[in-house]
């Protein structure tokens, strides 16, 4: 029983490091904000930037995306691996470009279903769905996103997946080999072709 018990203390400390240093990794490579000047964004303003983000990803404009975020923006898809990753957030244009690219590629649909903004800080969630997915027989996943809208640019975006989200759970158990995949989905003439609030 005592070990059980050291075993989830170590467990919870080295995840608290973990986070810990992402956070710090994350402050240090974005650097301080900027100081206060008299022309701020008003926070009505943030939504509308995110909002676009993930319209132009929709529509398959690849440089309207990438131009809504900033030259130092941080981004953290999803993915435990690979590109713009848990594992490897993406801090720079270039890795942010080809992390559009890549979801435009399959075609991408989000779908922001919840939205609010505190300060510069943008937080939701939202449906995402593409060729990958259906192709294994999941109609959408479920991802919350916290953006950092400063000014009229994104400066830190990331889009965990929503575990407690029953298609999420099973495109995670497919992709770990725990669940079979699903029958196809076809996929539609656009990206988000019958999904409201699209």
């Amino acid at each position: 029983m005592a070990r059980l018990a050291t075993r989830a203390m170590v467990r919870i400390l080295a995840t608290s490091l973990v986070l810990a240093l992402l956070v710090g990794s994350i402050l240090a490579l974005h650097g301080k904000p900027a100081p206060a000047t008299a022309q701020q964004v008003a926070p009505s303003d943030r939504a509308p930037v995110v909002a676009a983000f993930f319209s132009a990803v929709n529509n398959g404009d690849v440089e309207v995306a990438a131009a809504l975020f900033a030259a130092n923006a941080v981004f953290v898809s999803a993915n435990p691996s690979g590109n713009c990753s848990q594992a490897t957030p993406c801090t720079d244009s270039a890795g942010i470009h080809q992390q559009l690219t890549n979801a435009v590629s399959i075609h991408a649909c989000n779908v922001p279903r919840s939205i609010s903004v505190s300060g510069a800080v943008v937080t939701g969630q939202r449906e995402n769905r593409d060729d990958n997915r259906r192709g294994i027989g999941i109609d959408h996943i479920a991802q919350g996103f916290i953006a950092l809208v400063p000014a009229g640019q994104i400066t830190f975006f990331a889009a965990p997946n929503d575990v407690a989200d029953p298609h999420t759970a099973l495109n995670a158990a497919i992709g770990a080999g725990t669940q079979p995949a699903g029958t196809p989905i076809p996929n539609p003439a656009t990206p988000c072709a019958g999904v409201s609030g699209a």
